[in-house]
């Protein structure tokens, strides 16, 4: 009975340890409405039952003996080997069930590996929520079942610190990590040890009605990477704008907006475009981080802009992009996938440029970043096997592949300079690719993502709906002190 009731509660807390999670990367997925693959990889709806494949391939599994080995472990057997891994499987868990998701657009890449490897591959295809339940009950009890997690990114030092994961400093050399974007490679790490490779990354733009703007008779400046416009410029033309299409607001045109409106992803950059850090350096603390001079100013214009009119209240961040896309707002930050969202409402008055800088840190930007990542468990039985192909998605032709059909913002600094290089290349994915590599600021690492984003998300909701803006801080630091104090060691 005492085994029962132990189990019992061992159950309850991973089930609210995984409510907890879903909520805290809701942010981090998108709302719903968006691109499927967004800035943590999908937000997609589909049902959460448990979707499993291979690619037809019938192969017995024959497992290594999972021991650590060294940096050339994830490649070929030996030059000479053909399909240096036949007849061994491995199996890989995911999210995106479908075949317009992860599960149908992985598949050409899968089908490649198998063709080039002899191995097989199978998959186990999860809804975005189901996946983190499937991750805590199975990989936290100490499952073999797997050998490739998808990882979303601010979870990679929670389950590295959990002993989720096994660090794969021993299957990518340090030039093989240099070959990623230096925020991937922090994004990925916990401890001084890398954990997950990364995938693909996001960036964000600001977006903007020309229509809107020209009925102001506002010219929009020139504006690059190189030349930013200001916060303090767009507010301006902001309130400009409302005051010529929409002066008694009636109309309920907002003349700012940020598509995850009070989310960690999209919210904290505003703290970083002045200097500010998102979590002390040891991952834990947050006392003179996130109520510092950078903070409280970030938090007083954020709180500004709806005291002042010019951000709504009524719009909450599942409704911002069909808000954007029906003519509604003047500016909007959003990520790569707004076009997306733009073609699929027939609206074509939109422009966009990069982030605002802050006036007088025009060298300070910090810019959102971060998606899907992949990491082998513990107690993977055939870790070799697992690394090769993870290296393969990330820095092979599997990842050329996977940028091909997803188009995704790279990860990799060779793409990302292709894409610079590019006179061709899509003008909202130079952006992207030039934040990536440039101004990406990683979300906090600590073992105590969820959270610390639940506190944070909160507190961004909190002083856009009046808080004092130290009060609310400081009440943040109480919060996220108190929650961390499980994790230390």
């Amino acid at each position: 009975m005492m085994e029962e009731i132990t189990m019992k509660k061992r159950v309850a807390a991973i089930l609210l340890t995984v409510t907890m999670t879903v909520s805290a990367l809701t942010g981090c997925a998108g709302t719903g409405q968006e691109k499927e693959t967004q800035a943590s990889g999908t937000g997609e709806t589909a049902g959460s039952e448990k979707r499993s494949s291979d690619t037809g391939k019938e192969a017995e599994s024959q497992s290594s003996d999972g021991k650590a080995g060294n940096s050339n472990k994830a490649d070929a057997k030996s030059d000479t080997a053909q399909k240096p891994f036949e007849g061994q499987t491995i199996t890989w868990v995911s999210q995106g069930v479908g075949d317009n998701a992860w599960e149908g657009q992985t598949k050409p890449l899968i089908e490649k590996f198998e063709e080039e490897t002899g191995a097989t591959v199978k998959t186990e295809w999860y809804s975005f929520k189901d996946l983190f339940e499937v991750i805590e009950v199975k990989v936290g009890s100490g499952s073999s079942d797997y050998d490739v997690l998808s990882v979303d990114v601010p979870m990679v030092a929670g389950y590295a610190d959990r002993g989720y994961l096994a660090p794969m400093d021993e299957y990518f050399t340090e030039e093989e990590k240099g070959q990623f974007i230096d925020s991937a490679v922090t994004a990925g790490s916990w401890n001084g040890k890398f954990y997950a490779p990364a995938m693909n990354t996001s960036s964000q733009l600001l977006w903007y009605n020309k229509a809107l703007l020209q009925e102001a008779g506002i010219e929009m400046p020139e504006s690059d990477t190189e030349n930013r416009l200001t916060w303090e410029q767009v507010e301006k033309m902001a309130k400009d704008t409302l005051a010529a299409v929409d002066p008694d607001g009636t109309m309920g045109i907002a003349g700012l907006m940020f598509q995850q409106v009070s989310r960690t992803y999209q919210m904290n950059p505003l703290a970083n475009s002045l200097g500010g850090k998102n979590i002390g350096d040891d991952g834990y603390g947050v006392d003179g981080v996130i109520n510092d001079e950078s903070w409280v100013k970030a938090c007083t214009w954020y709180q500004n802009l709806y005291q002042e009119g010019v951000s709504l209240r009524g719009i909450t961040a599942d409704e911002v992009t069909d808000t954007f896309t029906a003519g509604k707002v003047v500016f909007m930050v959003g990520g790569t996938w707004t076009e997306a969202n733009c073609a699929q409402k027939s609206f074509e008055d939109y422009g966009y440029c990069p982030v605002p800088a802050f006036e007088g840190h025009e060298d300070q930007v910090g810019t959102s970043t971060g998606s899907w990542h992949f990491g082998i468990p513990a107690n993977s039985q055939n870790k070799d096997l697992a690394a090769y192909f993870i290296k393969w998605l990330s820095l092979g032709e599997g990842n050329d592949m996977w940028l091909d059909i997803n188009h995704d913002v790279p990860s990799t600094k060779a793409a990302v300079d292709a894409i610079l290089n590019d006179d061709n290349a899509d003008g909202i994915m130079k952006i992207a690719a030039y934040e990536a590599a440039n101004t990406a600021v990683p979300r906090a690492l600590t073992p105590g993502y969820t959270e610390y984003d639940t506190v944070i998300t909160n507190t961004w909701e909190d002083i856009r709906n009046g808080t004092d803006v130290k009060t609310a801080l400081d009440n943040a630091v109480s919060q996220i002190n108190t929650a961390m104090e499980k994790y230390k060691k």
